[in-house]
């Protein structure tokens, strides 16, 4: 064969290889083009995910929550993508409000809320409805404030993970679970409102009942006036158990060890009396004390000021005397009792009247000073040597007034009494009368009068200060005996009085209600009085 056409077919062969080198050169340029504009347009794809439209609020509170998730709110990418032909995923880290945290952290919030609500508050009828919840609109105008602060104050973030998944289609790529996405970032927030309704709701349910704190004017000649409804008597131990129970009860006990137990023997023939309402528990009963009849009061109160005074005419030596039972109406005591000394003008003690000081023979007798708080603070004849001594003293303590009969008997759960004692015949037979403090605002009161037949005995001091020690006092104080030791609960008098009559005194100690008379909300609950 002549080389002419094998030269021709040799260059037309490496023309037909090149051509195909060629094309597949071309080819491939192409994909690389096509899978660089999808990786683009992949990239594009996932930083064009839209975040999820803010809801409408139309209620403050749901304006707050809207606002705060529109500054939280945010998709990042995690990683590369993983992309497998014309299908790619994306990890995504979301970032939204946290509701659970926010709901968790809402309701100690709104209890300083309560606080506040009911420390400002004049009366119950002001933030709470007759079924000791709090009124619905103070609630719902304090909430978006509070909401407010705790988003500004705490972190309220929720991170959580999902995966976006794309595919290629008609040359773009389409986000397959973008509403998935969306939706975890959104929440609730969805409907802000609803949602504000929900915490608040949520929140307001877990909140107890919080009574206000009421404080008598220490300047006030009487106190308020008791609800008659608040008293009641009974033989049957279980129903003060039952009273005890409740929750007005309960937060004035405070977890303190009572003295009445449902195990004790009464007096023959005598009742279990009461008084209860959220500022005062009175327990009144009778038991055989030293071969007589023994008046024992237990008193819980909820502020210091509800421990009272009354001297007769409300002037100090003023000697218009008259019974404690009469006292006790005219100042609507709860419980009163036989004050210091039947006439308060003699000139014994160091006594305190409304802050002043108005007697100082500090080396008679043993003086009892109430504080503010509502502490017995005890000063021992001879103790104070000045009456500079005793101004300073008054001050430093808060001193409201003084008990001037004495002596003390129990000091810092010590037995204390004397074995002479200018006053009261110590060691001979009279009707006694104590006052002891068990705890903070926790008190026992005492009277140990003859009774009739086999319990017609009067008692020395010694016996009343072991009837209180044997109670626990923490401290006693001897208060004027004779036919000055009365107990008197609403009025009535309740233990038998030596020589069968009262005795006109000129003052008496008492224990009054907090709650002002022009409180028309009464106590929680008031629907059952009865325990």
């Amino acid at each position: 064969m002549k080389k002419g056409p094998l030269v021709l077919l040799s260059l037309l062969l490496i023309l037909l290889l090149a051509g195909g080198a060629l094309t597949v050169v071309l080819h491939r340029q192409a994909a690389e083009r096509t899978a660089l504009e999808k990786q683009a347009a992949l990239s594009e794809a996932i930083a064009a995910f839209p975040l999820p439209a803010a809801a409408d609020a139309a209620t403050e509170a749901g304006q707050v929550l809207r606002d705060a998730w529109q500054r939280v709110c945010r998709p990042e990418p995690v990683g590369e993508a993983l992309v497998r032909g014309d299908e790619a995923e994306q990890r995504f880290r979301l970032t939204t409000l946290d509701e659970e945290a926010l709901a968790a952290a809402l309701p100690s919030s709104l209890e300083a809320t309560q606080r506040e609500l009911v420390a400002a508050a004049d009366r119950k009828s002001d933030v709470y409805d007759g079924e000791g919840k709090l009124h619905a609109g103070l609630l719902e105008a304090a909430f978006p404030g509070l909401l407010r602060a705790l988003l500004e104050s705490g972190d309220h973030e929720r991170i959580t993970e999902e995966t976006l998944r794309l595919r290629w289609q008609d040359g773009v790529w389409r986000r397959e679970n973008e509403t998935e996405l969306q939706d975890a970032l959104a929440g609730a927030l969805s409907d802000p409102d609803a949602l504000a309704e929900k915490l608040l709701a949520e929140a307001a349910a877990g909140l107890d009942y919080l009574p206000l704190h009421y404080t008598i004017d220490e300047t006030a000649l009487a106190g308020p006036v008791p609800d008659s409804t608040a008293y009641g008597e009974t033989g049957d131990p279980a129903v003060i158990e039952a009273l005890l129970q409740r929750p007005e009860a309960q937060r004035l006990i405070g977890g303190q060890e009572l003295v009445w137990n449902a195990a004790l023997t009464l007096f023959p023939g005598s009742q279990l009396r009461w008084y209860l309402d959220e500022t005062i528990l009175v327990l009144v009963w009778q038991e055989e004390e030293a071969e007589a009849v023994g008046t024992f009061s237990e008193v819980f109160i909820a502020d210091g000021s509800q421990l009272r005074r009354k001297i007769s005419a409300d002037r100090i030596h003023d000697l218009h005397f008259e019974t404690a039972s009469a006292f006790a109406r005219q100042t609507n005591a709860v419980l009163a009792f036989g004050g210091d000394m039947y006439y308060h003008g003699r000139m014994c003690g160091v006594g305190v009247y409304q802050r002043e000081l108005f007697r100082f023979e500090p080396d008679s007798c043993d003086t009892c000073f109430i504080s503010s708080q509502g502490d017995l603070l005890f000063r021992y004849r001879g103790e104070l040597s000045s009456e500079e001594e005793a101004q300073r003293f008054i001050e430093e303590n808060d001193v409201l007034f003084s008990l001037v009969f004495g002596p003390v008997l129990i000091d810092g759960g010590q037995d204390v009494t004397p074995d002479y004692y200018a006053w009261g015949q110590i060691n001979e037979g009279y009707a006694r009368a104590a006052l002891g403090q068990m705890g903070p605002r926790h008190y026992l009161t005492m009277n140990i009068n003859c009774g009739s037949g086999r319990y017609y005995h009067y008692a020395t001091l010694r016996q009343a200060a072991d009837a209180m020690l044997r109670r626990g006092c923490e401290k006693a104080y001897a208060l004027d005996g004779g036919q000055t030791a009365v107990t008197i609960l609403g009025g009535q008098l309740i233990n038998p009085v030596q020589f069968g009559e009262e005795r006109a005194v000129s003052d008496i100690l008492y224990f009054a209600t907090a709650v002002p008379d022009d409180d028309d909300s009464g106590s929680i609950p008031k629907a059952d009085k009865t325990p």
